[in-house]
């Protein structure tokens, strides 16, 4: 019962996620979590770059509010998670993980 609340609870944030992503809520900081060198090659509108590994420091010069929205996302979705862990860890409360750029960028 767990495991498909758990699947539930997914499939809802990633298509919440991705209308957000959609409709450029601008009120919604989307945040590419790769390298400098992935996001120069492509990224979605309005993403800004914050590499995983210093979001913890760099996410509070765009937003100190702990209730912000925040979408991430990284290649595959493993640099992503590992943000939204960051995130969760330092107080920041509506984080979603939207996965895989490849997947996102067919669609946005």
């Amino acid at each position: 019962m767990l495991l498909l609340w758990v699947l539930i609870y997914c499939s809802f944030s990633v298509t919440y996620a991705q209308n957000q992503i959609k409709n450029n809520d601008l009120k919604t900081l989307i945040i590419d979590v790769r390298t400098k060198y992935e996001y120069g090659r492509g990224h979605l509108k309005n993403a800004i770059n914050i590499p995983h590994t210093q979001i913890k420091h760099k996410i509070k010069e765009h937003t100190k509010d702990k209730d912000s929205k925040i979408i991430v996302y990284c290649q595959s979705g493993y640099r992503s998670r590992t943000a939204k862990k960051i995130l969760g860890k330092n107080g920041y409360k509506d984080v979603i993980n939207a996965g895989a750029y490849a997947k996102l960028k067919n669609k946005y």
